[in-house]
């Protein structure tokens, strides 16, 4: 819950409306993902920056118009303009915060582009290098968004209850928890992982 509704706060705080191209860098893992299933029904055009097959497979099921692998594609930003018809993305959802140093740039010459900070850096990592004359001349913005209202979460529960979420978690018992938080550690797990006390 607290993931999703996070997405659907900073998608909301992004003023995006339907039809924008959505960005998500790290979207193949929790909030991402969540984050590009409200995108879709939200009637925006969702977009994958992450890595492995998996992810792949994962995001394009659950509505992503295209996955870009940052691990094959030597200069991603150009993709993503490339997909924005030569302009460059609406708005980018920094899930990973690894992709602070390169998200901005997604934005391209996109007038009005926003880039939304959700993935919570270790401090002093991961800085973000821009120019004031670009965000003025191109009115672009940077936003930063934490948790979510109880309003949010309500919005987030209609849309749950519209079945517009499918996030079938990876279920594991405790005996596999050293191995699963170092798997959630090297961004290896798609989509949601659950301890079930009970398996073992």
């Amino acid at each position: 819950m607290c993931s999703t509704s996070t997405a659907y706060s900073s998608l909301r705080e992004s003023a995006l409306v339907p039809g924008n191209w959505a960005f998500f860098p790290g979207g193949g893992g929790g909030v991402g993902i969540q984050g590009v299933q409200l995108a879709v029904a939200m009637g925006l055009r969702p977009v994958v920056i992450d890595s492995g097959e998996q992810k792949r497979k994962l995001a394009l099921e659950l509505g992503a118009e295209a996955f870009l692998d940052f691990k094959e594609i030597d200069d991603v930003a150009s993709e993503v303009i490339a997909i924005c018809d030569g302009i460059g993305a609406h708005g980018v959802f920094v899930t990973a915060g690894e992709s602070y140093p390169t998200a901005l740039s997604y934005l391209g010459n996109r007038v009005g582009g926003t880039m939304m900070c959700i993935a919570l850096p270790t401090a002093g990592s991961h800085p973000i290098s821009v120019s004031g004359a670009e965000l003025i001349m191109k009115n672009k913005s940077i936003k930063g968004t934490l948790v979510s209202s109880m309003a949010d979460a309500e919005k987030t529960l209609e849309f749950a209850k519209r079945g517009k979420f499918h996030l079938n978690p990876e279920i594991v018992g405790l005996s596999r928890l050293n191995e699963s938080l170092q798997r959630l550690k090297n961004g290896q797990v798609p989509r949601r992982m659950v301890f079930d006390f009970n398996l073992e």
